[in-house]
C-alpha cells in the first residue's frame, strides 16, 4: 500500500471517530434531582402500581399507663373511623326504653356490639337528661345545659346552641316543647313508644294520635292516652286554644329538627374547644371537676374521627383518677380538638369485643340508663 492510500485510510478512521459513527444507542437522561433515567421504553415499568396508602382501621383500641401529678393513671381509648361504611355509632337507652337501667354488657349483647361506652346523665327513673336521637328518631329533646354530639353521613360535630324540634302539619309548623317528659309539663309534648304504653297524664288534656305520619284521631282525653306502636302521640295540657284541637284525621304530620342528624346525644360541659383546654371546676351535671375521680369523655380528632376515652380512678397503686382539666389535657395529647364530659365515677366503663377492658371503681358493672354503642 502506497503512502498516499495509507494517509487516506487514517484520515477516514479519524473522521468516523469524531462523527460518532457506530452502533445506534439511545441517549441517557439525568432528571432534575440527579437520578439516572433511561429513555429505553423497555426499561420502564408497565404494570407496577403506585404504592397504596393503608386503609385506616375502623376501630382502634388503646390502653396505656401514664402519670399525672406523680400518680398512676389507667387510660382506655377507642378511636373510630366514621368514614367506614360498615361502622355505626349511636346512643342507646337501657332496654331501649325511656325509663329503667341496664348493665352495659347486656346492651352490648342485644346489639351484638363491637364496643360499648357509658354515656351521660339521667333523671331519677332513668329518663335522659337531654337530647337523644337514635338512627334519625327523636327519643328525648334538648333540656338546658350541655354540648350536643351530632353524627351524619360519616361526619361528627358538637352543637352548642339551641336545638329545636318542630311538628309539620300540611306544610305549617309549630315547635315541640318536650319529648317524652316525666312528669308532664305545660306545652306541646310528643310521646314515642319508648316511653311506654301511655303518656301517663292522668288529667284532662288535648291529644293527637299519629300513625305512619297521618293523624288517626284527635280530641280531649280525661285520663291517660295510648301511644301508638308505629307512630307517636302529641299532647297538650290545654284543652282550650290548643293547636291540637284543629287537627283532622288524615292530615300529614311529621317531626323534624333544626339540625339534620342521624345520631345525637346531649353530653355535659365542654372539655376541649378548638384544641384548647376549656374545662371548668364545676359542671351542672358532672359536679365537681376539680377532684380526681374516674372520668369518661367523648371527643373529635377531626370530623371523621370520633374518640371515647375512659380514665379509671379511686384505685391507689393502679389509677387515682383525674380532674376535668387533667382529662382535657390527656385528650389534647392524643390529638383531640373538641370534647365534652360524660358521666364518670362508678359509671365509667368501656367494653370492647365483649370484655370490660377498664376497671370500674367498684370492681363490677353498674346499672346505667344510657350508653354509646359501636357496631362493626
Amino acid at each position: 500500500m502506497n503512502r498516499k492510500n495509507l494517509k487516506l485510510i487514517l484520515l477516514m478512521i479519524v473522521l468516523f471517530a469524531v462523527a460518532g459513527i457506530g452502533p445506534s444507542k439511545e441517549p441517557e437522561q439525568v432528571t432534575l434531582d440527579g437520578s439516572y433515567s433511561s429513555c429505553d421504553k423497555n426499561a420502564l415499568p408497565t404494570d407496577e402500581k403506585e404504592p397504596s396508602v393503608p386503609e385506616k382501621e375502623a376501630i382502634i383500641f388503646k390502653k396505656f399507663q401514664i402519670e399525672v401529678r406523680g400518680n398512676p393513671q389507667g387510660v382506655y381509648m377507642l378511636e373510630l373511623d366514621l368514614k367506614n361504611p360498615d361502622l355505626r355509632v349511636f346512643p342507646a337507652l337501657a332496654k331501649d326504653r325511656i325509663f329503667g337501667f341496664e348493665y352495659l354488657s347486656e346492651t352490648g349483647k342485644r346489639y351484638n356490639a363491637a364496643a360499648v361506652v357509658n354515656a351521660g346523665f339521667n333523671y331519677e327513673y332513668g329518663q335522659p337528661s337531654g337530647l337523644v336521637i337514635q338512627n334519625g328518631k327523636i327519643l328525648s329533646g334538648r333540656i338546658g345545659y350541655g354540648r350536643i354530639l351530632l353524627i351524619k353521613n360519616g361526619e361528627a360535630w358538637f352543637h352548642d346552641s339551641e336545638f329545636k324540634i318542630w311538628i309539620d302539619v300540611d306544610g305549617g309548623k309549630f315547635p315541640v316543647d318536650r319529648v317524652n317528659p316525666y312528669p308532664e309539663v305545660p306545652g306541646i309534648l310528643v310521646f314515642t313508644p319508648e316511653y311506654g304504653p301511655t303518656n301517663r297524664i292522668d288529667k284532662s288534656h288535648s291529644f293527637c294520635i299519629v300513625e305512619n305520619n297521618r293523624v288517626v284521631s284527635s280530641g280531649i282525653a280525661e285520663s291517660e292516652t295510648q301511644i301508638p306502636k308505629d307512630g307517636f302521640l302529641i299532647a297538650d295540657l290545654r284543652t282550650e286554644k290548643s293547636p291540637l284541637t284543629g287537627f283532622q284525621a288524615g292530615q300529614e304530620v311529621t317531626l323534624f329538627f333544626d339540625k339534620e342528624a342521624e345520631q345525637g346525644y346531649q353530653c355535659s360541659g365542654a372539655l376541649v374547644k378548638d384544641g384548647v383546654n376549656v374545662a371548668k371546676n364545676e359542671d351542672p351535671w358532672a359536679g365537681n371537676l376539680g377532684i380526681p375521680t374516674p372520668r369518661t369523655a367523648v371527643g373529635l380528632k377531626d370530623k371523621n374521627t370520633l374518640v371515647f376515652l375512659v380514665v379509671d380512678g379511686r384505685q391507689p397503686g393502679y389509677s387515682i383518677g383525674v380532674t376535668g382539666r387533667e382529662l382535657a389535657d390527656i385528650l389534647i395529647s392524643v390529638g383531640v380538638t373538641e370534647a365534652a364530659v360524660l358521666d364518670g365515677g362508678a359509671s365509667s366503663e368501656m367494653i370492647y369485643r365483649g370484655e370490660i377492658v377498664n376497671r370500674p371503681s367498684t370492681g363490677k358493672e353498674r346499672l346505667l340508663a344510657s350508653c354509646f354503642v359501636v357496631v362493626y
